[in-house]
């Protein structure tokens, strides 16, 4: 799979940006893969599965975050063909 660089500029102060993990809090016990699996994207026009009842994944996002102004950005890696 694709990977994005380490480090990043902030398009707002021009600080360094650092990869973060965005965690998924919506399950109210704690679960393994809730911290561990990388956020997934898929296309607008992509439609469940019958045999599986998902969506698609068209890549994973990786999140980083502005030591200096603290901005979140999300950036999408696509996966190797």
């Amino acid at each position: 799979m694709n990977t994005i660089e380490s480090t990043k500029t902030c398009v707002e102060c021009q600080g360094r940006m650092s990869p973060v993990i965005v965690m998924d809090k919506t399950y109210p016990w704690p679960t393994e893969h809730r911290h561990t699996a990388p956020l997934e994207y898929r296309l607008p026009e992509d439609h469940l599965s019958f045999w599986t009842g998902k969506y698609p994944t068209a890549g994973t996002i990786q999140a980083f975050m502005c030591q200096g102004c603290g901005r979140i950005a999300l950036y999408g890696v696509k996966p190797d063909a």
